[in-house]
């Protein structure tokens, strides 16, 4: 019974129903992806990377055995975990950017780069609106889910610390 309404969700809702149990019971991102790549069985590496006020926030880039995702250096905190979720959330879902050739244009988003590492993992333009609004929809349920159960931990914590001295 469960499974065939499993397969009446729309995907956004089936990747957060799946993603929910790997959320680690004190909020992590790193651990959260580490439990993904070892449910799906394909590693995903994060790997900071300098980004100009030009380039993307990140970058999710699938290669043959493995997936990327690029976050920027100078992103910490809440931000960094938004840009993380965002970006794993666009692997989950299976979508693929838009591909361009425009080199020059790949070279002002990213100055930095040279033209032979653009055009080999960069050569993108982003996504469909829709696969955008999904992959924020799903990351930003994730974070908030995890966020609650983190909060939940931590009062009950806090409760049963301050029930035993009262005792």
């Amino acid at each position: 019974m469960a499974r065939s309404r499993n397969r009446r969700l729309d995907p956004n809702e089936r990747a957060f129903q799946s993603l929910v149990p790997l959320l680690p019971d004190t909020w992590s991102v790193d651990e959260f992806v580490a439990h993904v790549a070892a449910d799906r069985r394909r590693p995903i590496r994060i790997l900071p990377h300098e980004l100009s006020s030009g380039d993307a926030t990140g970058y999710a880039l699938r290669r043959r055995n493995d997936d990327i995702i690029v976050v920027p250096d100078t992103a910490a905190g809440a931000r960094r975990d938004a840009i993380i979720c965002h970006e794993l959330a666009h692997i989950v879902l299976g979508h693929a950017p838009h591909i361009t050739d425009d080199i020059e244009f790949l070279s002002m988003l990213a100055p930095h780069c040279p033209p032979e590492l653009l055009e080999r993992f960069l050569a993108r333009d982003g996504y469909h609106t829709d696969d955008e609004r999904a992959a924020e929809t799903l990351a930003t349920r994730l974070i908030t889910r995890a966020q609650a159960r983190s909060h939940q931990r931590t009062t009950s914590g806090e409760l049963d610390r301050l029930t035993t001295r009262l005792r």
